[in-house]
């Protein structure tokens, strides 16, 4: 496995009129994953600058240059009484940092010392703490402990990429402890002046505490030259030399997203298929002989945002839909539909596609709560009401991250109705999302969701009847002898008098 690919640290949103020659990036994924780490207690002192007066300060200075001096002769020179020297030079003895004899005093070896770099003592003193710190089982890196929902304690883990330094972290530590002790620091110390008066002294034990996990976002920005290799961007979460220091963790972030490439299926092209009949005036100048043009259409949407208007209810997407920006359109198309028949507005329906990190950011949970409550009607209480997720699941155990985000999940048999590659959000009668997770150019690559937002009532329309075909009548719970009433949800009588409109959109 190749782990020297370049990693972006920042998005960088670059544009052009031609898609072919422009290095246009755009994001294809969005991920939360668990860094492991563990907690050390750190056994330490630090060197702070000591608090001395101006005068000992001065005193010590003069010694320095004209060493031996009578103690008659240093009050003069300050212009002190016999108990302002007193005082100045019990200060002074007291700290080891002067001898008196004979009635002359002189600088100790310490007093000596505290002039190594010039004329101006350094003065410090040396205080023992303990310090509680976390630090990553990759880089050795230190990082915060966070209270994590279940659904956030499910994401996946990032895999240790050396178990000798995972297992022998505490040997390892102290090294790690003076290398970001700045950093270490100044997450305590506010006070930038404050920093600069203490330094590391010694690290003197380590003691290993408890394992733990925290949280690393990131984003998947495809090339247009090369979308099956996305490459992650880290900003929200470190930049600049923060990213150099735990380059063990974003190459193993680059691992992750490699593991997610997939190899191109026949069943690709029948969901493209599918995609074309639902919006097939929006997509018409994408279908060929040949099929549905999905290079093409890609770079066409990466060339481009998809806005929505009042007179253009289909747009293009590219994406998660959980992607900050696509949760925006969603939003915005759900603004511009038409508000369904009363009793209609319960449910929203997801049909998942076989992917097995589908829903691992929390940024899921987001578009979660935004379509349970975006666009519903009060009812005659004044009462919010919310719509229930139906989230659909192919034939099998759903992932651990996906039970812990929904309050359930739904089992759709796995007999090939519906491409596995296919992902359908709907909003009954409203609004449909349908993308397709599938590699773009090579036989193998990441499946860069591609797809439509519409809240058009034909391509609805055709959406419902679609699923309703598709789908059983009854879409069982994941564990539970009870299901969902499917065909109620997706029953949408043609009005009499009523026909199918055309798809009046733009690319």
């Amino acid at each position: 496995m190749n782990t020297s690919r370049r990693v972006l640290s920042l998005a960088r949103n670059a544009r052009a009129s031609n898609a072919e020659a422009a290095e246009i990036r755009i994001p294809v994924g969005i991920f939360d994953v668990q860094l492991p780490a563990r907690q050390f207690l750190v056994l330490h002192k630090v060197a702070e600058v000591g608090d001395v007066s101006l005068t000992t300060e001065f005193l010590l200075r003069l010694l320095y240059a004209a060493d031996g001096i009578n103690e008659d002769a240093a009050a003069l020179f300050f212009g002190f009484d016999a108990n302002e020297m007193a005082y100045v030079i019990k200060d002074a003895e007291a700290r080891a940092y002067i001898s008196r004899s004979a009635g002359r005093i002189w600088l100790t070896d310490a007093g000596q010392g505290l002039f190594k770099d010039g004329d101006r003592p350094q003065i410090y003193d040396v205080v023992k703490k303990v310090e509680k710190v976390g630090f990553d089982l990759l880089s050795l890196a230190p990082c915060d402990r966070d209270y994590q929902s279940e659904f956030e304690r499910a994401l996946p883990e990032l895999e240790i990429r050396n178990p000798e330094l995972a297992a022998n972290a505490s040997s390892h530590v102290p090294e790690s402890f003076r290398r970001f002790y700045g950093e270490i620091s100044s997450r305590k110390e506010k006070d930038a002046a404050d920093l600069l008066k203490r330094s590391l002294y010694s690290v003197d034990e380590v003691l290993a505490g408890d394992r733990f996990s925290t949280i690393v976002p990131f984003v998947a920005m495809a090339n247009v030259r090369r979308p099956g290799e996305p490459e992650p961007v880290l900003d929200t979460w470190k930049i600049g030399h923060e990213l150099s220091d735990r380059d063990q963790v974003v190459h193993g972030i680059a691992e992750f997203l490699e593991n997610l490439r997939t190899s191109a299926k026949p069943e690709d092209a029948n969901a493209f298929e599918v995609l074309a009949e639902f919006a097939p005036d929006y997509l018409k100048e994408y279908v060929n002989r040949s099929g549905f043009a999905v290079l093409r259409y890609f770079k066409e949407m990466a060339g481009r945002a998809g806005e929505l208007r009042s007179n253009r209810p289909t747009v293009g997407i590219v994406g998660s839909l959980y992607q900050p920006e696509n949760i925006q359109r969603i939003t915005t198309a759900i603004g511009y539909a038409k508000e369904s028949p009363a009793g209609k507005d319960v449910a929203f329906v997801w049909v998942a596609p076989d992917q097995s990190l589908w829903g691992a950011s929390r940024s899921f949970q987001d578009l979660i709560e935004k379509l349970a409550k975006e666009g519903v009607l009060l009812n005659g209480r004044d009462k919010d009401l919310e719509r229930a997720p139906v989230v659909v699941i192919e034939g099998e155990k759903p992932g651990w991250h996906l039970v812990k985000a929904l309050p359930t999940t739904y089992i759709r048999p796995k007999n090939g109705a519906i491409p596995s590659s296919l992902e359908i959000l709907l909003i009954p009668r409203r609004v449909v999302a349908i993308t397709v997770h599938a590699p773009i150019t090579e036989n193998r690559g990441f499946p860069v969701p591609l797809g439509i937002l519409s809240f058009d009532e034909a391509v609805v329309r055709r959406v419902h009847q679609y699923l309703a075909t598709q789908l059983p009548p009854i879409v069982m719970k994941y564990g539970m002898a009870e299901g969902f009433d499917m065909g109620t949800c997706l029953d949408w009588p043609l009005e009499e008098g009523v026909q199918e409109s055309s798809d009046p959109t733009v690319v």
